[in-house]
């Protein structure tokens, strides 16, 4: 995902710092990922940042385990 959207972007006309921006929301290292239960696996301090700062929709990682 992570290639389609910053491809995308770049066909868009993002400027390389957008780009790079928005590869950090599909990086799994990166990304926000809420847990089942509450709180989040990693990316919390990024999300109350970007809610500070007024956004409100966002990429977020959900892994599905598949048994």
């Amino acid at each position: 995902m992570e290639e389609f959207a910053t491809a995308y972007a770049t066909t868009a006309g993002a400027t390389g710092w957008e780009t790079q921006a928005l590869a950090t929301l599909f990086n799994v290292a990166n990304a926000i990922q809420p847990s089942r239960g509450t709180g989040y696996i990693n990316g919390q301090h990024r999300a109350q940042a970007m809610l500070e700062a007024g956004v409100r929709r966002t990429v977020v990682l959900h892994h599905v385990d598949e048994t």
